[in-house]
């Protein structure tokens, strides 16, 4: 008992001390959530002035330096993933009866499995010579690291990259073509430790080198604006459909045909609607399991035009010798209503559409919160799809979008983008969700469709505009000639650069802190 009462008053005065800086911390990264989606608030990258002051004065008072700035770390990264991920808890109200108990778990859950991202890089920081300027570079390489292993650590989880943070105009984003989304986290914390460092006398030097990068990329962002092919004049015109449904309603059995009869009706369009080469439905759109011949492919067909072909999102069960399968598929269906080519999604999110160590986690509740509780199979692997009077294209389902490292053999000349984000109602969950697919488009230099059952769906440019859209909750179709693509270098050559920028940082750090030796005379 006595022990317990020391470690107690120990821990009681570990944090009278830290919990102001920690606080404060968490508020900063508070602030910095509200560069993304929808705020778009270029300020909030101040958030890491903040963040460097607050290390410099924590390291002054404490023991342990690195304990202390991965604590303030830590701290940071709960607040800007707790703010920016908040809307996560919209799923669970899905089904409330159910589902709400789990929600604080949820919300307060994940952005504590992220926060160790975060203090790693804090951490890693402190390598660099105690002056802001160098500290405010090894930040910048540190969480543009520590941003890339939270995107394949644990099947990864990459949304709301810091780089993100920069890309809220189409000039500054064209950026993410050269290096991708991690390479602009390193520009996104050198802008916003700017100000922490002019307040050192010789950290000042960096606003040059930080101008000058900014400078690079206007310019090389107007340029690629400037020099964007248009539209082949074979280009197929593609049409996005956007039924609407609310997630409550999608898999209810009295409602299924009307459904199916919306989704038919906006296929066909308007009488005086043009032909496209492809109608694209989002995931999981087809309210039952859609097998031919059946009265379904009949009515499909007729909604079809003869040259057009169907790419939708569906539940697909398959009966395998290790028994029943659930698999999220993107099925390519011909003018004849049967079903030709289909990819089963890869990437699969955890506690939505699969439960890890559901054996052991069943206990407490956790169930999939996919169509009707059931967990799915993951595919093989990402696939490009080739079939007639369309360029090849990887389908790319929901979640898989955000994943700057997702690749298709052979290449692909556009991304389907199939999704259903009525989970989430009207969060910034479907805004920056969108943007990362615009993201995706910049990095691989070619145009994304985009169908989601809620919205935003769009057709996005090359350069990552959107050419059509339709807004959240909106009930419609839109039709647009695919846009043409265009040279990405992040396409070809991925994170090396970037890893090779950590390699030289390193270097450097590690030269400027060497012993120095005083020879003598």
């Amino acid at each position: 008992m006595a022990i317990a009462v020391r470690l107690n008053e120990a821990l009681g005065r570990l944090l009278a001390r830290r919990l102001p800086r920690l606080l404060l911390a968490a508020l900063s990264g508070v602030g910095l959530a509200f560069v993304f989606p929808p705020y778009d608030f270029v300020p909030g990258l101040l958030a890491f002035s903040a963040l460097l002051l607050l290390m410099e004065v924590g390291e002054r008072h404490a023991r342990r330096p690195i304990l202390e700035r991965a604590l303030l770390g830590a701290a940071f990264g709960f607040g800007a993933h707790l703010m920016g991920l908040w809307w996560i808890g919209a799923a669970f109200l899905v089904e409330a009866d159910r589902y709400a108990v789990l929600l604080p778990f949820a919300v307060v859950g994940l952005p504590l499995l992220l926060a160790p991202f975060t203090a790693l890089a804090t951490a890693l920081a402190g390598l660099a010579p105690p002056t802001l300027a160098w500290r405010a570079v090894s930040l910048a390489l540190a969480l543009s690291f520590s941003e890339w292993l939270r995107g394949v650590v644990l099947t990864g989880f990459p949304w709301n990259a810091i780089g993100v943070g920069l890309t809220q105009t189409a000039l500054m984003a064209q950026s993410a073509s050269a290096v991708g989304v991690n390479g602009m986290a390193v520009a996104a914390v050198l802008l916003g430790a700017l100000p922490a460092a002019l307040c050192e006398r010789r950290s000042r030097w960096l606003a040059a080198p930080v101008g000058a990068v900014l400078a690079a990329m206007a310019a090389f962002g107007a340029y690629r604006l400037l020099t964007l092919p248009p539209p082949a004049a074979d280009a197929p015109l593609v049409r996005i459909v956007q039924p609407g449904v609310p997630q409550n309603d999608k898999w209810d059995p009295v409602l299924r045909n009307s459904i199916w009869q919306r989704l038919l009706v906006l296929t066909r369009g308007g009488p005086d609607a043009a032909r496209p080469a492809a109608v694209i439905w989002p995931e999981t759109a087809i309210p039952f399991l859609y097998r031919a011949p059946s009265l379904e492919q009949t009515e499909l067909a007729e909604a079809l035009a003869p040259a057009t072909v169907l790419i939708t999102g569906a539940a697909e069960v398959l009966l395998t010798e290790t028994g029943r399968q659930t698999r999220n598929t993107v099925t390519v269906i011909g003018p004849d209503g049967i079903s030709r080519q289909r990819y089963d999604k890869v990437h699969l999110v955890p506690f939505g559409e699969y439960v890890p160590l559901a054996g052991l986690l069943s206990r407490l509740g956790l169930t999939a919160l996919a169509a009707r509780d059931q967990s799915f199979v993951p595919g093989e692997a990402p696939m490009t799809v080739a079939t007639a009077g369309l360029p090849p294209f990887q389908p790319l389902i929901c979640y898989e979008v955000i994943f700057p490292h997702v690749t298709a053999a052979p290449p692909a000349a556009w991304i389907v983008n199939v999704t259903n984000d009525a989970w989430f109602g009207n969060t910034p969950g479907p805004r920056q969700h969108l943007r990362h697919a615009q993201l995706r488009a910049i990095e691989r230099g070619i145009p994304v469709a985009r169908a989601a059952n809620t919205g935003i769906s769009a057709m996005i440019d090359s350069a990552g505009r959107t050419v059509e859209r339709l807004p959240l909750k909106a009930v419609g179709a839109i039709e647009a000639t695919l846009p043409a693509s265009r040279f990405a270098l992040y396409a070809k050559v991925g994170d090396w650069p970037l890893f090779g920028l950590w390699l030289c940082g390193a270097t450097l750090f590690w030269w400027l802190r060497r012993p120095r030796r005083i020879s003598r005379g």
